[in-house]
């Protein structure tokens, strides 16, 4: 049984967020008699919205599955049986969607730019950037790569990619937001990508402007799991330089 212990108050925002990061883990079960209730899954969804995009674009959308023949569906998507089992156990799944024309959202995106105030040149330049970055095609990314490559030692320039991976950008970084919200309101969460695309995209009527980088079953842990242990991760000084890559860390 979960043994519960006093903790002292954390004093401060520092103290709290160390222990949110700390108590967010990849579950292995969920307790299948407990629902996430309304207004906590509302206010997961705000905090959500805030996570950052490029020029606030806001490219992902979230598709929370909670009945249980949609949850037997996106258990069919599963290339596992453990994420399966997570699926049918967890009471709400989150599936990510990252849009891969987030240029359709632009006159949505120049309509909120005006209401706040910003001038004419500064929406003007939001547009051009955006659709630099939105656009797509062979031909449009030999373009901007030449562009890009010719332009670099002259000045700084925005290196081309991917749409896909611009788009995953901003949905992995919404993703994340969530998981830390659902595990600041004591629920537990299973990020997964070992999930059919195909599938998932017909069993939840997935425009094919979107990639799914991501599904995170999100649930309470159960009564009896024992308290989550740190997964190991690589030194510090393996992942962190400074100044330059490879310089080493300050003592």
């Amino acid at each position: 049984m979960r043994v519960a212990t006093r903790r002292r108050p954390l004093s401060t925002p520092a103290e709290a967020f160390r222990h949110v990061v700390n108590q967010r883990h990849a579950a292995k079960a969920f307790d299948t008699t407990r629902d996430v209730p309304e207004a906590m899954l509302q206010d997961i969804m705000q905090l959500t919205q805030r996570a950052p995009s490029s020029f606030n674009l806001q490219p992902w959308t979230c598709i929370l599955v909670r009945s249980a023949d949609q949850r037997e569906l996106v258990g069919r998507a599963a290339l596992s049986e453990s994420n399966r089992r997570r699926v049918l156990d967890a009471p709400v799944t989150a599936v990510f969607c990252a849009d891969l024309e987030p240029a359709r959202s632009l006159p949505r995106v120049k309509a909120e730019a005006q209401a706040q105030g910003r001038d004419a040149q500064q929406v003007e330049d939001l547009e051009l950037a955006v659709g630099y970055y939105a656009t797509h095609g062979k031909l449009a990314s030999l373009v901007k790569g030449f562009a890009s490559n010719a332009l670099s030692p002259v000045a700084p320039a925005p290196q081309p990619e991917g749409r896909k991976a611009w788009a995953y950008k901003s949905a992995m970084l919404a993703a994340q937001t969530y998981l830390l919200a659902a595990t600041a309101h004591g629920l537990a969460t299973a990020p997964m990508e070992g999930f059919d695309a195909a599938r998932l995209r017909a069993y939840l009527d997935v425009p094919a402007r979107y990639a799914l980088p991501l599904v995170v079953a999100t649930g309470y842990p159960p009564a009896d799991a024992p308290e989550p242990t740190p997964s190991p991760r690589l030194d510090a000084a393996d992942v962190f330089f400074e100044d330059r890559f490879g310089g080493s860390l300050r003592s």
